[in-house]
């Protein structure tokens, strides 16, 4: 246990410090990589997958609402496909939220386009469901949030420990309850969770510098369980992927890394990820 903490310690270092998973990986962190590759052979796992597409703008910000959609969904396929690549069997994929990372305080900042033909509205409603999971209890969008909230709070917990030199727990803040529900909805006991995300500049628009980067800020996840989390994805491209053992509550392993492709457009929509479990699995060069 506290050996893994130590590689997600470090792993998180160096993402802050980069924004891409860029340490080596030792012998025995392979070891370790390699044992979860067999755990998660065993059995079904599942894909959580959430986007979020925002223009930013000078004056009140837009959320792309189609286009993180279908980012959301490619993104899924792909990760789908590798894992199958890898002898892992996918069960439940869910595509639940579009910004589900985002706290109702921050997402609530911005305009919602639901598709490209619509007009931006406000946003009154909170969580923003992908349509494709209109269905979901409220049981269900509660435990979700907190899983995603709960992340956010380890990457808090990841900055402070930094600033005092000490180690980060890799137990999420989840309740019993919220692991129960997830559990019975995902069918699984390792969940694969993934965050795409994209800032897009409008013309004149200048950002601040701390605006779009790995910063972190005070806010409340809006179902009764206040969290610190990180609000503001970077400018550009990019996705973090999550390894969650809902067994022990634990965040076995993680990565963020660019995410190419055409998020934005409207008629050539492509999104490229190319070996997303690199280095859990060691992806050879084609």
């Amino acid at each position: 246990m506290f050996f893994m903490k130590k590689i997600l310690l470090t792993l998180a270092m160096s993402i802050l410090a980069t924004g891409c998973a860029t340490t080596k990986i030792t012998p025995e962190a392979r070891n370790q990589l390699n044992q979860m590759q067999t755990k998660l052979k065993q059995a079904p796992v599942a894909t959580i997958v959430d986007s979020c597409l925002l223009h930013s703008e000078l004056g009140t910000s837009l959320i792309v609402g189609e286009q993180s959609r279908m980012t959301a969904k490619k993104f899924s396929e792909q990760l789908r496909t590798q894992l199958t690549e890898q002898g892992v069997a996918v069960g439940q994929e869910y595509t639940p939220f579009v910004c589900g990372f985002m706290p109702e305080i921050q997402l609530k900042k911005y305009d919602f386009k639901a598709s490209n033909e619509d007009k931006r509205q406000p946003i009154s409603n909170f969580p923003v469901l992908n349509s494709e999971n209109a269905e979901l209890t409220p049981a269900q969008k509660i435990a979700l949030l907190n899983l995603n909230q709960s992340i956010n709070k380890y990457q808090l917990d990841v900055v402070e420990a930094l600033k005092k030199k000490t180690t980060a727990t890799n137990i999420l803040n989840l309740n019993d309850e919220d692991v129960l529900t997830l559990k019975a909805l995902t069918q699984a006991d390792q969940v694969f969770l993934a965050s795409t995300t994209a800032v897009d500049a409008s013309f004149g628009k200048k950002f601040a510098t701390g605006a779009l980067s790995v910063g972190v800020s005070l806010a409340t996840v809006g179902v009764g369980a206040g969290f610190y989390t990180v609000i503001m994805p970077k400018e550009g491209q990019h996705y973090a992927l999550y390894l969650v053992d809902l067994n022990s509550k634990e965040l076995s392993w993680q990565k963020t890394m660019p995410l190419k492709g055409n998020l934005y457009s409207k008629k050539n929509h492509t999104v490229i990820a190319e070996k997303i479990l690199d280095p859990l699995f060691e992806i050879k060069a084609q």
